[in-house]
């Protein structure tokens, strides 16, 4: 029925580290894929704050959302989830793992790194211009 589906919006961070941006890999999962670092919308909160509170919880870091960078979307049996990526700004702290995630790595932009995202993210990543998205003063070092 179509009362036990749901619709969920997702927001995700692309945050630099110099040349290369954080991916986090979640627990319980064998393939060795990866995803932008963020999570779901709560009622009553902004993209921005989903955001911000997202970081701090999956990743330890604050970060300010710079510019919104694209969209996506996950459709699954049973639910799914419409989602917006966006650029931020390391503000502070240092990467630690959430409960969700039994890894992180910095990755590089380049199509053999990318390989290494969910397809979700992947197909539209490739086609992203990593030359403008860098090309901003938003490329910090993260501790």
């Amino acid at each position: 029925m179509m009362k036990d589906k749901r619709i969920d919006i997702g927001v995700k961070a692309l945050i630099f580290n110099n040349d290369k941006f954080l991916v986090m890999h979640n627990k319980g999962v064998e393939e060795d894929l990866w995803e932008l670092p963020g999570g779901r919308m709560e009622f009553g909160e902004t993209a921005e704050e989903t955001l911000k509170r997202e970081m701090l919880e999956e990743t330890g870091l604050a970060v300010k959302p710079i510019k919104l960078l694209d969209t996506w979307s996950l459709i699954r049996e049973d639910y799914q989830i419409a989602g917006i990526i966006y650029l931020c700004q390391f503000e502070e702290g240092e990467v630690r793992l959430s409960d969700e995630h039994d890894a992180f790595k910095w990755i590089s932009t380049d199509e053999e790194s990318l390989q290494m995202m969910y397809d979700d993210f992947k197909i539209r990543m490739l086609n992203w211009n990593w030359d403008e998205i860098r090309g901003g003063n938003y490329v910090y070092r993260v501790r």
